[in-house]
This record gives structure tokens, sequence and C-alpha cells, in this order.
């Protein structure tokens, strides 16, 4: 059967929204992922300014109070209403939460001077329409920082069965597509970004209830991007 990515990303969406749903603790705990205050350190002790920040695949909000550290005006979003619901009170007070597809989001062009999308792309039955997408919302002069594990990386292939070339589907239901360095390039490319910063980083993440049972180490390639053209829209 041939692959739909529309159906797919449904099916992907429905998938999360579940295991949110499932465990009343956080399924990826309470701090930054492992790669995120080093990648930026560079960042902030060259005076960047971040200006108006959206979290773009947020889940359960563990990169927000990282973030409120660099901006005042921040936004999230996901596409799971579940995990928007176990972002803290604390941080709701000060993060306004959007539940939308993140390839057709109701954020007005160039709304954005940063854009976070961390641990996401690997998981996009159609990458291509989310980063076309995040460069429609990103603001002249911004940046976006996004990671993506490649086939050689500690996550591919656990519990996976492949669908398609570098496609799996992990537990039969959620999608994860690894990405070679050739790969990327075309990505990139395609979707109107160019890389201004990349670093091979690894970090090790506690158990997730319900996903991983045991603590585990992840690999990946981690970007600065800035536009490459003027977005399309």
């Amino acid at each position: 059967m041939p692959f739909d990515p529309q159906h797919q990303n449904q099916v992907n969406k429905e998938a999360w929204d579940q295991i949110y749903a499932s465990t009343p603790n956080l399924v990826w705990g309470a701090g930054a992922v492992g790669f995120l205050e080093e990648f930026l350190r560079p960042e902030i002790a060259r005076g960047r300014s971040f200006g108006r920040v959206l979290d773009a695949g947020t889940g359960e909000g563990r990169n927000l109070s990282l973030l409120l550290q660099l901006s005042r005006t921040i936004t999230a979003c996901d596409a799971s209403e579940a995990a928007l619901a176990k972002v803290p009170p604390a941080i709701k007070r000060h993060v306004p939460l959007t539940h939308c597809d993140l390839a057709s989001t109701p954020f007005a062009g160039a709304s954005f001077d940063f854009i976070l999308l961390c641990d996401t792309v690997e998981t996009l039955p159609d990458a291509v329409a989310v980063l076309r997408e995040m460069r429609r919302i990103l603001a002249p002069g911004g940046a976006l920082v996004c990671n993506i594990p490649g086939p050689e990386g500690d996550v591919a292939g656990i519990e996976m069965t492949e669908i398609g070339h570098a496609e799996y589907l992990y537990r039969g239901r959620y999608f994860y597509r690894f990405f070679d360095d050739h790969e990327i390039a075309l990505l990139f490319a395609e979707t109107g970004w160019q890389v201004a910063r990349a670093e091979t980083m690894t970090w090790t993440e506690a158990a997730h209830p319900g996903f991983r049972a045991e603590p585990h180490q992840h690999r990946s390639r981690v970007f600065l991007l800035t536009a490459s053209r003027p977005s399309l829209s």
C-alpha cells in the first residue's frame, strides 16, 4: 500500500495524544531537553536577541522554562490537546498555548524571531510541509533551531518496524524518519533554509512513562537555521 502522509499524520497525532493522556506524569520530564542549553550558549554569548519566540511542538512544555529565561514573549503550540493540558500552570500564566497542526498554524507570516522545533522533525510524516510553514512564520533575520537524529543514532531501529527507506513505525504506531547528511541538505534546500551552525550532540534522557522504560542516550545533529530565500507566502 503506498505511503499516505496525510493518513499517517492523523494516526501519529492520535497516538501521541493517547500517550500524553495515558499518565498524569510528564512523559518527557520537567527539565529542558539535554542539548538545548549547551547549544544556545554561544548564541547568548554573541548577544542574539531572541525577541518573539515560538516553541513549535512543545509537548508538555519541557523547554519553556529555559526559553522564558531568554524572552518574555513566548508562544507554544502542539498538535496534542492532551499534551498542552499538562503544561505546568505556572508556565501557562506566561505562555499562550495554541492547539494546531504544525504544517498549518494560525499564525501570521513573520510572527516570530526565533523558533524551536525540538525532537520533532524525525516524527513528521511530511517534514517538508512543516519546515515550509516554519519558514513562513519566521520574521526576516530570525532563526530556527531543530535537531535531527540520523540512522546511526541510538534511537533508530529500537522496537521499530521498517515501512520504507529510513522510515519506521515505533511499536507499530509512531512514525519516525531518519535522514542522512545528504537528505538533510536536500530537505533544507527544498524548504528555504540554510545552516548557520551545526553540531552533533549527545545527552542522556531519563525513562519516559509509557514510551521507553529505561534511561537512554540520544545522539542528534542540532542545527541553527536561517532563511536562504524569502518566504513563498
